[in-house]
């Protein structure tokens, strides 16, 4: 990725400086620093590369990058690791701009993770995904507290893709792809970790185990976790009923909502809505 910013150069790499396309916004952390990037749709860039590591969050559109002879689509909800001094192109798909969270992660940050030796990869974990929630609202929220809460968060979110990057790196089994998917195609009807386990005809056990090992968090929590985001959204752009958003998410009524919510938020649904 590589913004209308001054290109810096290092000897022996074509390097482009954090992301192209337009910065809506940035900020600078310590030894990190995050941008919110707009790619014009049809945008290519050929070979280069960047002197910092990245972990871009895909937000809108889509764009591909090809490294090391092979090409990846980077969707909507995507997170994409990229070590430093990775040798990329990419190319936006014509039909819509893509709008990307971009971390860079500075040498004196990233060297616990130089060891690992890093390959470029997409990462998936639940709190992943959550951390990033986090970290987009923060930046966007702009006040005077957002700088602390920014770095933390940033931080949070590079411990957990440190802890991703050393693990194994055996891909998960296709049927877990398949369970996640299920889920998140799912998780507003009854669901459980039997009823998955059965449509992708594995033990519920062995599903169970992978999850864990692989995401961290049992199937269970998984599925919360999308019920509560899901109604956390609903909630702060909708005017809907909280019963309403209660049982469109999977809830049994508005009173489990807002005793997961409470536990999950440390507020109620009304609490935040009035906030």
């Amino acid at each position: 990725m590589g913004g209308e910013h001054d290109s810096s150069v290092v000897p022996g790499l074509v390097t482009v400086a954090h992301s192209f396309g337009r910065v809506l916004r940035s900020h600078e952390l310590r030894g990190m620093s995050v941008e919110e990037v707009l790619m014009p749709r049809g945008k290519t860039l050929d070979e280069h590369g960047h002197a910092e590591a990245q972990i871009c969050f895909v937000l809108e559109g889509e764009y591909f990058e090809t490294t090391r002879g092979r090409a990846w689509r980077l969707a909507p909800g995507a997170t994409w690791f990229r070590p430093p001094g990775e040798l990329h192109s990419n190319v936006v798909a014509r039909d819509q701009d893509a709008l990307a969270l971009l971390l860079s992660i500075a040498h004196e940050r990233f060297v616990r993770l130089e060891r690992l030796h890093p390959d470029p990869r997409l990462l998936r974990s639940a709190l992943l995904d959550e951390f990033r929630s986090e970290l987009i609202g923060e930046f966007r929220r702009g006040d005077a507290s957002a700088a602390l809460a920014l770095e933390g968060w940033a931080l949070l979110l590079l411990a957990q893709a440190e802890r991703l990057l050393g693990r194994d790196a055996e891909a998960p089994p296709e049927w877990l792809r398949d369970a996640l998917r299920l889920i998140e195609e799912s998780y507003c009807s009854p669901i459980s970790l039997a009823t998955v386990a059965a449509r992708v005809a594995v033990h519920p056990a062995t599903l169970a185990a992978a999850c864990r090992r692989y995401h961290r968090v049992s199937v269970g929590e998984l599925i919360q976790e999308l019920r509560l985001r899901h109604a956390r959204k609903a909630l702060l752009g909708s005017r809907a009923p909280i019963k309403q958003i209660a049982v469109a998410t999977g809830f049994y009524d508005q009173a489990h909502l807002g005793r997961c919510f409470k536990r999950r938020f440390g507020t109620t649904p009304a609490e935040l809505r009035r906030n």
